[in-house]
């Protein structure tokens, strides 16, 4: 049976040992304590977590636009979209055979 904190010693352990927290610290500080070391990479996924936070408002907020977009182009300018997947499908194949000729 494996030590009830074994995963702490592979996390703080010596960078050479650690892989774990090896991929999120900076290697300047590969040679420091444990501790810091340890809050630096906790500071690294944080600021990843904010990234991704961001990306995600960002496509939240695209899709948001495109559908008021779809809205107004429908409902208030009244033009009618006909989209037909088969047609997009049959070009990709024309495109592809007229480039395999060549």
């Amino acid at each position: 049976m494996k030590a009830p904190f074994s995963w702490l010693r592979r996390v703080l352990g010596r960078p050479a040992d650690s892989d774990v927290m090896q991929i999120f610290t900076p290697t300047l500080v590969s040679e420091r304590s444990p501790g810091t070391r340890l809050a630096l990479a906790t500071a690294s996924i944080f600021g990843l977590g904010i990234a991704s936070a961001f990306a995600l408002g960002a496509f939240v907020t695209l899709m948001l636009a495109l559908g008021a977009i779809y809205f107004l182009v429908t409902q208030v300018l009244g033009i009618r979209l006909d989209v037909d997947p088969r047609i997009i499908v049959q070009r990709a194949q024309e495109y592809a055979a007229a480039s395999m000729r060549n």
